[in-house]
């Protein structure tokens, strides 16, 4: 027979979707673009501190260094959220998000969290760290504004590469939300540069894929994951022939998918280069899918 118990905690029930929309009002951050860390902070209570983790472990109260590279702490007891020195603008406000995302939700109650960039990645599989990631990309995004807006445009990465500056987001974070929440079928495809000649052009780069990214309807009526044949490949070959020599140009192309139930896929795509990544945006495919 099942056994239950008696709680007398109602925070346990309130959707993370709540909590995030009560803390940007009462905090004054509602609507007010890009969503202010200061404001949050103060509402909450808690300090903000720079800290050069490998020679100020003191503050984390730790037996041990934990696993990865250190970039942000939350002590409750202390009051505190502590970033790793010299991280840049947009993580340093992404990981102070995380930690915020540990002080508000519910069952986050320790003491101390300390992140590395093995949980500050946004596939981490622990549980209270995938909330704490999800919860910091909606303060960010301020829930679903960021998705309504660039979704009242037709689908392309030109409104995500307008709009990110104004959410203070990358556009890695900016084209995986996008992607993400979209109620259309579209994917993304992430490239890693592996290896980089600096006397060479973009195309003698090599790459690979890094993650895939599909919405549901995407996913639905075509895969949900993608593999090259080879390990790697040159920017050249992810290009085509309208290899850019800049960076921050939208280049057209299509792109063959061979499925693994026989059907080969023909996808009208967007490619963006940051200069560290390489995004391919998968739109409608083309024509109807052959066999092999």
């Amino acid at each position: 027979m099942a056994k239950f118990r008696s709680t007398s905690d109602p925070s346990a029930y309130v959707p993370a979707e709540d909590i995030l929309e009560t803390l940007l009002v009462e905090a004054g951050a509602a609507g007010d673009l890009p969503t202010s860390e200061e404001r949050l902070l103060s509402f909450l209570g808690l300090e903000q501190m720079s800290f050069d983790f490998m020679h100020e472990l003191d503050f984390l109260d730790t037996p041990e260094k934990p696993p990865g590279e250190l970039r942000a702490a939350l002590h409750l007891g202390e009051k505190v959220v502590a970033t790793q020195t010299g991280l840049g603008d947009k993580r340093t406000r992404f990981s102070i998000f995380h930690e915020i995302g540990h002080c508000v939700l519910p069952d986050h109650r320790e003491k101390l969290f300390v992140d590395t960039d093995l949980t500050l990645s946004w596939w981490t599989k622990a549980r209270l760290e995938r909330e704490a990631n999800q919860f910091a990309a909606d303060l960010l995004f301020q829930g679903r504004h960021f998705s309504e807006r660039a979704l009242s445009f037709e689908i392309s990465l030109q409104p995500v590469i307008d709009l990110a500056p104004e959410y203070g987001a990358s556009y890695e974070a900016a084209f995986r939300r996008y992607t993400e929440e979209h109620v259309a079928p579209c994917a993304l495809i992430v490239y890693d540069k592996v290896a980089k000649n600096d006397e060479s052009y973009v195309e003698d780069d090599d790459y690979r894929i890094h993650y895939t990214i599909t919405s549901r309807p995407f996913r639905k009526l075509y895969f949900s994951g993608l593999q090259m044949t080879d390990e790697t490949c040159k920017a050249a070959e992810i290009f085509g022939s309208s290899v850019p020599r800049g960076i921050g140009t939208v280049v057209e192309k299509e792109l063959s998918v061979q499925g693994s139930d026989n059907p080969n896929w023909r996808f009208n795509t967007q490619i963006f280069n940051n200069g560290y990544k390489i995004f391919q945006f998968l739109r409608k495919p083309v024509g109807k899918p052959s066999k092999r």
